[in-house]
């Protein structure tokens, strides 16, 4: 599923990449965007995931970048030139990024400053790759060889692993007392390590992942026919769906909407 972003203007395109079998349970896609002219205001709204983005300006040094779990839209001005980004599902950068997920929330870092040596040869690498396939292929490969050299230990999923992609195909519609249960951790503990990972509380990523899905079917419906929109993503009625979907995303559905 794409990244919920306002509609994109004709002079950008965005498209996504399945990861293979060895990264499936901890990439969602791999993306690319690609724009002929810059883009002022770019908003992009809060989905649970965190990313990893090389940037290449057009005319100027490229930047490889960690882009923390959001909390709330954003708006970022996008230089002409190309984007390519790795989507972790929710939580799964924990197995890549040794940050915790409340120092990367809500923040664009250097992976430089993650990775070191490894960023820098990967950014020299990306910067030089003739072709998306290509870069693709780079990305792929160095994730997988992290996971290659991990030790034993550290193949074991983390105790929240399962529940995090539990929540995910739930599209947030699960209690958080239930997915500490199925985590086998007290709610204290759980809220701990989800925040450790995500950067959000059990509460704040299921809504994140509530209102990705919920801006997907406001996209499907006809202007205006919330009802049923809240309905079926969860909300309690149709003004709890308008005053949420503003929260997270600083537009009604029908502003959201009207941007197409």
């Amino acid at each position: 599923m794409q990244r919920q972003t306002t509609p994109e203007p004709l002079a950008s395109r965005y498209r996504e990449y399945q990861p293979g079998p060895e990264l499936s349970a901890y990439v969602e896609c791999f993306w690319t965007h690609e724009s002929v002219m810059p883009q002022m205001g770019h908003r992009v709204l809060p989905d649970g995931c965190s990313d990893i983005l090389f940037i290449r300006p057009a005319g100027a040094r490229p930047e490889l970048l960690m882009v923390g779990t959001m909390t709330r839209a954003g708006l970022f001005d996008l230089p002409q030139g190309d984007f390519l980004g790795v989507r972790f599902r929710p939580g799964m950068s924990a197995h890549f990024v040794t940050l915790p997920g409340t120092e990367t929330v809500d923040q664009r870092l250097p992976l430089e400053d993650i990775w070191g040596a490894k960023a820098r040869r990967l950014h020299e690498e990306l910067w030089e790759s003739s072709s998306i396939k290509t870069s693709v292929v780079l990305f792929e490969t160095e994730l997988r060889t992290q996971l290659a050299t991990r030790s034993i230990k550290q193949h074991v999923p983390l105790p929240a692993d399962r529940v995090l992609r539990h929540a995910e195909l739930k599209r947030g519609l699960v209690r958080v007392d239930e997915l500490a249960h199925h985590a086998g951790l007290s709610a204290r503990q759980f809220r701990r390590l989800c925040l450790q990972q995500t950067g959000l509380s059990p509460k704040q990523l299921c809504r994140a992942i509530r209102f990705r899905h919920a801006a997907v079917q406001a996209r499907l419906a006809g202007r205006g026919e919330w009802s049923q929109v809240a309905l079926d993503c969860g909300y309690y009625d149709q003004a709890h769906f308008i005053n949420e979907f503003r929260a997270l995303s600083g537009l009604t559905p029908g502003e959201y909407c009207a941007a197409e």
